[in-house]
């Protein structure tokens, strides 16, 4: 959306001739040349005049007004005359005829030569400085053809930043000719991982992934990107995230190996060795990678470093002695300071993941906030340039659709409408401090992104919602209008192959009690269509209905399917709903204990009558408790008769989730005085992943408030996953009869 938009009267129908320029602007001209093809009409002339003015009916004016306060902003005149642009720079020129383009290419009217475009005065310019697309090309390797058309469509949405993740633990995806063995050897797994790095038994394919780029090629992407006005940012990941240096250089690490390039997910730890040797070997790697890169960030990574090596290694040590080190976060510290010691006589401002704060933040450094906000909110805090790419809403690996048969996804639920709505300066800086907040940034990691269709997939339409996030004024946004406009840029992102989502308009559901009864409402997308529902009978028949109005009413136990209809006629996926009527459906409940806020939809997912799914533990319906009991009360409005209590549970140690202790029912009738009813304790041996005990209580009582203790695991033992955290306890529902 932009700054000011004013539509005249109608449209009118162009035959583009001729494009005007001021005489010796070869960058004007370059820039003309390149949008030439938008009109699909290689006859049309450049002309560089004296004067931009219009002397003729077809043309268009690119003129500069050197207004240095504003590199990007930019005015679009569309006139029965003709078009003219104008901006401060030649990048601002540059966007200006990206929203041209989307003019042009989004009416589905237009042909090739002739174009009917509304007319229209645009006034534009971003928010942010920084707008950036991550793609991690270490996990799954895409091609320079692909990472071409991933720099278009950044391009066409106005982000400035690609952030190219190329070296982690699972491959070394960039050529240095001083060590020829990072891709000799650290460009090749021997398999990959099939299915969710959580999934038992492991299984893996037999196939063999290899792939890098050579330096003429990434020279080629950046020349490429340049021409764009895009700048690309390297990442080389040091010191954590390094498999693929260390099975190509063993001496790299702690304990020379062997070593291997990882053919799973997750965090290792074999680390970068702190030793000179390293050192000076990374600082060869930055040398190469900064003559190929002309931008003035290089990120390091910095991220997800475990320490465990380091501990026990002699060098690692000696350097702490050396430097007066407290502990090995200031190592990890005392390494990333020197390589930004490097970078900075380079000629370039080092960037890294929110982990470089711990021991102490290099001088220069800026910051890319992603495990939440607190980091950002700390460096910038610290005088320190900070990007925002929080995981709660800039990560694009999650699902973005709650259906039990959308792809697989490394797990979370990161929706448009999620996108759409962050801010990302936080509402917990100073705001002195929010000058510090370049902007924003969305990561795409690729553990479960195999090939281009679903890259694509995963990234588009959400970085749409993120661009206008970064680009439109804060009180310019508005939900139901980003989605109306949505409508006209999904024909054509088709029309270039780019595989879709409609998950933004899939249905959604509250319940609220009414009487005895439970309300189902759903919740739609602000877009129009139609909600349609299946109720089912039994097991062979379905029937098909238009609710009344956008409620149902549920006196009894149902099962239903419902879905949204679009005007295009086309189906989103649907929504699933087993209702099972029970005594505290719907009841009231106090938590003692309050839930963790990653694993908590609502005060009543847990007594609404919907079942948890007993095949993942995310989704609305489950709870998680971080390392704390389930403590809460359940009001029944009504003393009753209860024969019994079932509960849901999941089992999931891989994951650090461990299923309840012991179960422990109090019952009362007035709030004050309770009795245990009923308990359940857990059986050593079980190995289900899911487990539904039953309490069963004290026969022909009845009791209005119900005191529920679930006993969390606790401490995870050595050897397993998480040892030492505190476990996760998962409850689903809870059905009282």
């Amino acid at each position: 959306m932009p700054n000011k938009i004013d539509f005249g009267n109608g449209s009118i129908d162009f035959n583009i001739e001729t494009i005007l320029i001021k005489k010796n602007n070869p960058e004007v001209k370059k820039l003309a040349q390149f949008y030439i093809q938008l009109f699909q009409n290689p006859n049309i002339q450049i002309q560089e005049v004296d004067k931009l003015e219009f002397t003729q009916k077809n043309s268009i004016i690119l003129g500069i007004n050197e207004r240095r306060d504003a590199p990007d902003r930019y005015k679009i005149q569309v006139t029965p005359y003709g078009i003219m642009v104008e901006a401060s720079q030649v990048k601002g020129l540059f966007h200006a005829l990206q929203s041209l383009t989307q003019l042009v290419k989004l009416n589905p009217e237009n042909k090739a030569g002739s174009i009917r475009i509304p007319t229209v005065i645009i006034e534009d310019e971003p928010r942010f400085s920084y707008r950036g697309m991550h793609l991690d090309v270490a996990r799954h390797f895409f091609s320079v053809d692909v990472i071409k058309q991933y720099i278009d469509l950044l391009a066409l949405y106005k982000f400035n930043n690609f952030h190219w993740h190329l070296t982690d633990d699972q491959g070394w995806r960039i050529e240095i000719k001083k060590y020829p063995e990072l891709t000799n050897v650290g460009a090749t797994r021997s398999n990959t991982l099939i299915g969710h790095y959580t999934d038992r038994p492991v299984k893996y394919d037999n196939k063999e992934v290899s792939g890098y780029y050579t330096q003429e090629q990434i020279k080629e992407v950046v020349e490429y990107a340049k021409d764009r006005f895009i700048n690309i940012i390297p990442e080389i990941e040091m010191p954590g995230h390094a498999s693929a240096a260390l099975a190509a250089y063993p001496y790299l690490g702690c304990t020379w190996g062997p070593y291997k390039v990882a053919n799973t997910w997750g965090v290792f730890e074999d680390v970068l060795c702190t030793k000179d040797t390293t050192l000076n070997f990374m600082k060869d790697v930055l040398n190469e990678v900064v003559d190929l890169f002309p931008g003035k960030y290089i990120h390091i990574g910095g991220d997800e470093c475990p320490k465990a090596r380091w501990k026990t290694c002699i060098n690692c040590q000696r350097n702490k002695r050396r430097f007066n080190l407290a502990d090995e976060d200031q190592l990890q510290s005392y390494f990333i300071k020197e390589i930004e010691k490097h970078l900075y006589r380079k000629g370039k401002k080092l960037i890294g993941w929110d982990e470089i704060l711990e021991g102490g933040l290099a001088p220069n450094a800026t910051v890319m906030s992603w495990r939440g906000e607190t980091g950002g909110v700390e460096a910038a805090s610290q005088n320190h340039d900070v990007i925002m790419t929080p995981g709660s809403h800039c990560y694009f690996d999650h699902y973005q659709s709650k259906n039990p048969r959308e792809a697989l996804a490394i797990g979370g639920y990161t929706p448009i409408s999620k996108v759409y709505a962050y801010e990302p300066i936080p509402a917990n800086l100073d705001p002195k401090f929010s000058k510090f907040i370049l902007g924003a940034q969305a990561n795409l990691w690729t553990e479960y992104i195999e090939d281009e269709k679903k890259l694509f997939y995963m990234a588009f339409p959400r970085a749409i919602a993120l661009s206008e996030v970064l680009w439109s004024r804060k009180e310019d946004k508005n939900y139901a209008g980003f989605l109306e406009r949505l409508q006209f840029h999904l024909p054509w992102l088709k029309t270039q192959k780019i595989n879709l989502t409609n998950a933004y308009a899939e249905l959604d559901y509250t319940l609220s009690k009414s009487g005895d009864d439970m309300v189902l409402h759903f919740v739609k997308a602000p877009i129009k269509g139609k909600v349609l529902v299946e109720f089912k009978h039994n097991a062979n028949n379905f029937t098909q209905e238009y609710p009344k109005g956008d409620s149902l009413i549920l006196s009894n136990s149902l099962d239903l399917k419902a879905w949204y209809q679009l005007q295009d006629n086309s189906l989103c996926k649907p929504i699933h709903i087993i209702y099972n009527k029970h005594k505290a459906a719907g009841a009231s409940i106090q938590f003692i204990e309050k839930p963790s806020p990653k694993y908590f939809s609502n005060e009543n997912s847990i007594i609404n009558g919907i079942a948890a799914p007993t095949n993942k533990y995310s989704g609305p319906e489950w709870l998680g408790m971080e390392g704390k009991n389930f403590e809460a009360i359940i009001d029944l409005s009504k003393s009753d008769t209860i024969d019994q209590i079932k509960f849901q549970l999941y089992n999931f140690p891989a994951a650090w989730i461990y299923p309840a202790k012991e179960i422990i029912v109090e019952a009362s009738t007035d709030n004050l005085n309770y009795e245990v009813v009923g308990s359940w304790k857990l059986s050593p041996f079980t190995q289900e992943r899911y487990i539904e005990p039953i309490v069963d209580l004290k026969k022909n009582k009845s009791y209005r408030y119900l005191k529920i203790k679930v006993i969390n695991h606790g401490k995870i033992a050595e050897g397993s996953p998480g040892a030492g955290h505190t476990a996760w306890l998962f409850l689903g529902e809870i059905t009282v009869d």
